[in-house]
This record gives structure tokens, sequence and C-alpha cells, in this order.
């Protein structure tokens, strides 16, 4: 007889059905949210999870039991003894791990008096943008300040012509050595822009340029920004920041460096722009680049009638949404955007919370 069993995680509105199975010597059957393996997906909801962790958690189940607050169920999971496997993440040197360099408290947080309503970005509205410099002192990408020395960014960002020497950060309009909000009189300015030389470019071992895939890298400062109104860290999605619902529109940023630099802005920029379902976002993508495919490592975004909409962000920055009291990164900006006023089509990023383990274990 077959037994079956519904999970329901976090009032996901994904349902999956499996069957029941005993655990082997080397697992025990424990509640999901105790399971080590599966750390970084407690509290997300399960539609944007992996195929394969899906795969993984159906052939995995081993029994539910009510709680307090509901059913609990749970999956043969290998224990680890003492520290949990999001604990363990590369410990640096000093015993912290990845996910400590990452201040809860002041990421994705702006000073709310100062927020503007426009397409032109206030001095203080997203104090985690970052422009990755060359040598001669140009930028050609865009980033976002994860921790006090890392920016998360786009592998493609880096390569041969366009290597990253140094990332500024603080900046809000290039063509000012000192950024201010002008209010009647009164003058609301914000400290001077870093500059900080690069100790380590981290692009991802499986960054393919043929077919687009994995666009992901992390920048390691060589020495930490100094955090101010003007200076924050973005939110990684860790299950803490999430809202339960991914909303239909979100925001892109930046000066406007694209991959081919058509269009390029002094002033910081931004927009909303809706997400695109994957199969429709192939359909458009196979009208003007047939042998790219889009996964469940990317997410696309925006491509209206006029392209106009996704022409603001830069190659390596943010695709970001208000989440729980404070600003969340969802993708990188890979590519499409070069097409941006010529094509309608949505832009490609890659998902981060595909990638948050990678990211976790690489802050050190």
């Amino acid at each position: 007889m077959e037994l079956r069993a519904v999970l329901v995680l976090f009032g996901s509105v994904l349902a999956v059905v499996f069957g029941q199975q005993q655990c082997s010597d080397q697992r025990k059957c424990m509640p999901f949210n105790d399971c080590p393996e599966y750390q970084s997906y407690v509290g997300v909801p399960a539609k944007t999870w992996p195929r394969h962790v899906h795969n993984e958690v159906k052939g995995l189940y081993c029994g539910m039991e009510q709680g307090t607050t509901g059913r609990i169920y749970k999956l043969c999971c290998k224990p680890k003894p003492g520290i949990r496997r999001d604990e363990l993440n590369a410990l640096p040197p000093g015993g912290k791990s990845g996910r400590d360099l990452l201040d809860l408290k002041i990421c994705g947080r702006q000073s709310t008096q100062r927020i503007a309503h426009g397409k032109i970005a206030e001095v203080f509205q997203y104090p985690w943008m970052a422009l990755l410099g060359g040598i001669n002192g140009d930028f050609h990408c865009g980033g976002s300040l994860i921790a006090e020395s890392f920016v998360l960014t786009a592998a493609h960002c880096n390569q041969f012509r366009s290597r990253v020497f140094f990332v500024r950060v603080g900046e809000t309009d290039l063509s000012t050595e000192i950024d201010c909000n002008h209010a009647q009189s009164e003058e609301d300015c914000a400290e001077k822009y870093q500059d900080i030389s690069v100790a380590q470019f981290i692009k991802h071992k499986l960054y393919s340029t043929s077919q687009k895939k994995n666009d992901i890298a992390l920048v390691k400062l060589s020495k930490p920004a100094q955090m101010n109104d003007n200076v924050k860290p973005i939110c990684l999605p860790l299950p803490e920041m999430l809202r339960r619902k991914i909303p239909p529109k979100m925001v892109v940023s930046g000066w406007g460096f694209t991959e081919d630099r058509n269009a390029t802005s002094n002033q910081l920029r931004f927009a909303n722009i809706p997400i695109v379902e994957q199969n429709q976002c192939q359909q458009s993508i196979r009208q003007i680049h047939d042998v790219y495919t889009v996964d469940e490592s990317q997410v696309c975004a925006g491509g209206g009638s006029d392209g106009a909409d996704n022409c603001e962000g830069d190659s390596g920055g943010p695709l970001q949404y208000f989440g729980n009291k404070a600003y969340v990164i969802h993708g990188v900006v890979s590519w499409g955007l070069a097409s941006c006023g010529k094509e309608s089509a949505p832009g490609v990023y890659t998902k981060v919370s595909h990638y948050l383990d990678w990211i976790i274990e690489n802050l050190k």
C-alpha cells in the first residue's frame, strides 16, 4: 500500500506528495527545520526551491508528528555533532562563520525620511550600491555590498579586458565629490565616497561564458568599508529576512553600465519592473537569442513594450525588494539588458537564493 503525505512548509503554496521511508544507519529522522542539510531553505517558499532540492526532500521523507503549532514533517538527515552546517561554513581565523559576517541589524535599511519617489535616486536611498572600477579608473559594472568586506556581483564583470581593481561605495552622483539632498534652504550631505582596492575576485567555479550560467561572484575588499548612512549592506535572502510571498514587481538600480555600455548616467537611478515567469521569459529570449536557456538558477524581470523599464541597472547590480522590514537582494543583473531600447525582452538575473550556500561558504 502506498503511504502518502503532504509536505507544507511555512505557508508555501506548493504541496509535494511522496512516500515515507525508514532512515539508514547514517541518517536520523528529524524535523525538517533541524535538518543541517537544508537550513538555508527553512522558511523559504517551496515553489522557489531548485528542482534537485525538491527531489532530495521527497526521497528523504520519514514521517510526521503533531506539534503545538501544527504538523511537523521529518526527513532522514545527517546529524552534525555540536554545530549545524550553516554554522560551519568555512570558519575563518577568529572562529566566525560566513553567516556571522552578515549584519542583520542594519542590512537593507534606508533613512526613511530621505526616500524619494522618482526614478532618480536620492542620496541615502540605496546605500548598498557599489561600483566596480578598472585599472584606468573607469567603472564598468555594479554590485551590492552584503558585508563590510564583501560585494556581490556578476562573474562576467571580471573579464580579460575589464578586470576589477577597486570598488567604490557610498556614491550617488558621479559628477560631484560630495553628494547632497537639497531641501529648501537646508542641505543633507553624505560623507565622501570610499574607493577600496580589491583583495580577491571570487568567481563561481561553474560560471559559463558561452551558456551564461552561474554568473555570480564575490569581491573581497582589501579593507572593510566604513558604515554610515550612505554605506550599508543589503540583506541576503535568509529565511528571517523574507516575506511570505515574493512580490510581482521589484526594483533594479544602477548607473546604467550594461554589457555594451550604450546608456550610462552620472546619477544613480532605479526602476520598478515586473517579475516574468520562466516559460514566458524563455519564449521572449528565444526570439532574440535562440541559443540561450533560462533555468531555476535564474530569474527574469522587466521587458515592456518600449524596453525602457529594464534599462536602469548595471551588470552585476541588484534586483531587490522590501522583505521583512528591510531590502533583500533577489537577483544579480546578468544579461539581456544590452538589448534595452532595441528589443522587448526581459532582463535575466542570477537568482541569489539558489547560491546562498555558496555565498556564505565564501565569506571568509
